[in-house]
């Protein structure tokens, strides 16, 4: 089974603002979109559900967890999004998981509606952008969600490493380490480090290797990192023992889902060429393309075969 841990759907103008847009566009200047051949355009990084099981199909890919935008500085943000989800969640119902995407520092009522997209929408997660909002991962003041996903069990998606975002101390307030404050508070947490904290992998990877019940995931590396870089992560983390908590996200529609599948199937070569130890098996490879999410998840009784992540042409 192929699970994508990390895709976006917003909607033009309701959580995705033109402003919002029209950064990307400068971000992407030069790329052409690649799902129109043209150049970015505000709206390109919206793409209707419709488009995302096409796309996945395209690349045999079972399911997607669906995640949206809590840029509440951007005005990208909807208190309501969680219908948008759990709408789509109930259109493919054995293709998407749905979850919450929150104000990192809404208080009260973001925690209610968090639990209420949990218990009532059947939402499975929540993920969180508190840089994007100019606040550290370990902001007491995001301490309620962090309380709230423990009692129910499921996993935060918080991102780490950096963004291009402007305002903010993107840099500090992306430390993956910060997270370890929310570990101790919150022991029994299942968390996924967004991004794997990109260039603080490494420590990343030791701070997976204390709190067993840590995740990390690989969402834009394969747009920012070359292939041996991948790698050496790779082979470090099964080294300390957390390869079988690393998992595939594309940040689609940002990225294709083509770009990722391409860059992390040649990492075993890659590795095996060039003699870096311990080898990365194919167990490795279909651990990170699916049976990862899937333990984490809970859904490993749906797991058959394996799924090298190589089916998109």
């Amino acid at each position: 089974m192929i699970i994508n841990t990390h895709t976006h759907m917003m909607r033009f103008g309701v959580d995705f603002p033109r402003e919002l847009g029209e950064f990307y566009v400068r971000m992407f200047e030069g790329q052409a979109c690649w799902h129109t051949g043209q150049p970015w355009r505000p709206e390109d990084f919206c793409v209707p559900p419709e488009r995302l099981i096409a796309d996945m199909d395209e690349c045999g890919i079972d399911k997607a967890v669906v995640l949206g935008v809590g840029y509440i500085p951007w005005n990208a943000y909807d208190p309501n999004a969680g219908e948008y989800v759990q709408s789509m969640v109930e259109q493919y119902p054995d293709r998407l998981i749905g979850f919450y995407t929150a104000d990192p520092i809404g208080g009260e009522a973001e925690v209610k509606r968090f639990e209420h997209g949990v218990q009532k929408q059947g939402l499975k997660g929540l993920k969180m952008l508190p840089s994007y909002n100019f606040v550290a991962v370990h902001d007491r003041r995001i301490w309620p969600l962090y309380e709230a996903a423990q009692a129910m069990n499921v996993p935060v998606l918080v991102h780490t490493g950096w963004s291009m975002m402007p305002g903010g101390k993107m840099l500090e307030y992306d430390h993956p380490l910060y997270l370890e404050d929310v570990m101790i508070d919150f022991p029994d947490l299942k968390l996924i480090i967004g991004h794997t904290g990109f260039h603080w992998a490494e420590e990343a990877l030791h701070f997976m290797g204390k709190y067993r019940q840590v995740y990390g995931d690989f969402a834009f590396w394969a747009e920012s990192a070359p292939v041996w870089r991948v790698a050496q992560i790779w082979s470090w983390a099964k080294k300390i023992g957390v390869m079988d908590r690393l998992l595939w996200g594309s940040d689609y529609p940002y990225v294709p889902f083509q770009t990722g599948q391409e860059q992390f199937a040649k990492v075993a070569g890659y590795a095996e060429r060039h003699e870096i130890e311990p080898a990365i098996t194919q167990d490795d490879v279909d651990s990170f393309f699916g049976g990862a999410a899937a333990r984490l998840l809970g859904l490993v009784k749906e797991v058959g075969g394996g799924g090298s992540g190589t089916a998109c042409p």
